[in-house]
């Protein structure tokens, strides 16, 4: 008997500690973001797919939320439209995540900031065309 209690006891103890672990976060991911205000900034991002520029680090300029420039880094060269609209926003990204319906979505955030890090869409479909992934780095928030 004098065995049964304590380890009763320390069940529930572990329980309880269980049940706080799983607690929701205050924020969301995409709440954090927004907790921010950040519509200015720039990020650098990758995007690997079968397409044009497939694993090239580009510097995106958002201006007002909406991509300003692109430039690729590993040259310097200025990336025009169509080319341009490949890469993507913060605020697009948090879009194809948010209303992702039929797509298969693999994503990471970052700890700070909250913008997706990572964002795999289709994965099963790599390397075929259909899959495409964007990883999304180095925020710097402009004045």
């Amino acid at each position: 008997m004098r065995i049964i209690i304590p380890i009763v006891i320390l069940s529930f103890t572990l329980i309880g500690c269980e049940e706080l672990l799983n607690l929701p976060s205050p924020f969301t991911s995409y709440e954090l973001w927004r907790s921010y205000n950040i519509h200015d900034y720039t990020i650098e991002q990758v995007r690997s797919c079968f397409c044009i520029d497939a694993g090239q680090k580009m510097k995106i300029t958002v201006r007002s939320d909406s991509v300003y420039s692109l430039m690729r880094l590993s040259d310097l060269a200025i990336i025009s439209y169509p080319d341009s609209k490949l890469y993507l926003s913060v605020d697009s990204l948090f879009g194809i995540i948010r209303n992702s319906k039929t797509d298969s979505l693999i994503v990471t955030y970052d700890s700070e900031y909250g913008f997706p890090t990572t964002l795999d869409i289709n994965p099963q479909l790599h390397p075929v065309d259909g899959g495409v992934m964007y990883k999304t780095s180095n925020l710097q928030i402009l004045k």
